[in-house]
């Protein structure tokens, strides 16, 4: 039984006539005939029954025709979904986010949800010391994240959305240095710096450290956090100082202020990290989508 027998059977039964449903289905009326005998002999009852003024529906042949419009219509309409799966056009995409914070580089990302609603998007949590073997296991197909997280894996990792973000230091506002206009290294390194990693992960970099390096001066002590929600509650308690890319300030507590850092000197380059062997098509197509668009 083949799908083009049941859509001849069907357009037969519609127009109750064998040469309609050859006009209908691009062929001549004797194919029409032999696939309707071929259809009759398979399920073993008749469909039709031939009189001298054309064919009627038999009984079981009404009923097998309302199935099978039935089962046609779900069979195109699997097709359908089917192959927008294939194009990323729907789908699931899994979108790792390390925390509420990252909110504000999200503006490609919802434009292409407006564009694309019927892809369904899923925001597993990044579990910062751990988020390359997270990418790679495929919890999920792309994160946002510091371009020098993946450094070395260029052949790996793809990325997507890359932008150049200025370094600030964040801190509540009772807290002494947010009555400074801008922020020395020496000055940072006298209160307790709040770094989203685990320093015992090798994997693990955080930005905040990274800015000491090479400069000989270490933070008096350093507080370690698994995500950036817990950086932003110990920025709301005034616990200490964090170090992060100024777009954020707009998430933080409203009581978390930011000032510059050596008036500027630190930058931080960012974007969608993915795997270039991920073959989820709706990642596929998200990635194209930010790839030629601009969300500045």
């Amino acid at each position: 039984m083949r799908i083009s027998q049941l859509e001849i059977f069907v357009s037969a039964a519609r127009n109750l006539s064998f040469t309609k449903a050859a006009k209908e289905c691009f062929t001549v009326q004797s194919v029409v005939s032999q696939q309707i005998t071929a259809l009759e002999s398979e399920l073993g009852f008749s469909l039709f029954e031939r009189t001298q003024k054309g064919i009627l529906l038999t009984p079981a042949g009404e009923r097998y025709y309302s199935d099978t419009v039935l089962l046609l219509d779900q069979l195109k309409e699997n097709r359908d979904t089917a192959m927008q799966i294939a194009n990323g056009i729907c789908g699931t995409l899994k979108v790792g986010l390390a925390g509420a914070n990252q909110a504000p580089f999200l503006q490609g990302l919802k434009r292409f949800y407006h564009d694309n609603p019927t892809v369904k998007i899923l925001f597993p949590n990044v579990n910062t010391e751990h988020q390359l073997e997270e990418l790679r296991s495929g919890f999920y197909d792309i994160l946002h994240t510091a371009v020098f997280t993946m450094q070395g894996l260029e052949n790996e990792i793809g990325f997507s959305e890359r932008r150049i973000s200025k370094l600030m230091v964040y801190m509540n506002e009772e807290h002494p240095l947010a009555r400074h206009e801008n922020i020395s290294l020496e000055e940072l390194a006298c209160w307790p710096n709040i770094y989203a990693t685990n320093p015992e992960n090798a994997e693990s970099v955080s930005t905040s450290k990274t800015i000491f390096d090479g400069s000989g001066i270490t933070p008096v002590r350093t507080i370690y956090v698994r995500n950036q929600n817990i950086n932003s509650l110990m920025l709301d308690f005034n616990v200490g100082v964090s170090v992060a890319p100024e777009e954020l300030l707009p998430s933080m507590p409203r009581n978390v202020v930011s000032r510059p850092l050596e008036n500027g000197r630190f930058q931080i380059e960012l974007g969608w990290a993915y795997l270039r062997s991920n073959t989820n098509p709706a990642l596929q197509r998200l990635v194209n989508y930010l790839d030629n668009r601009k969300f500045r």
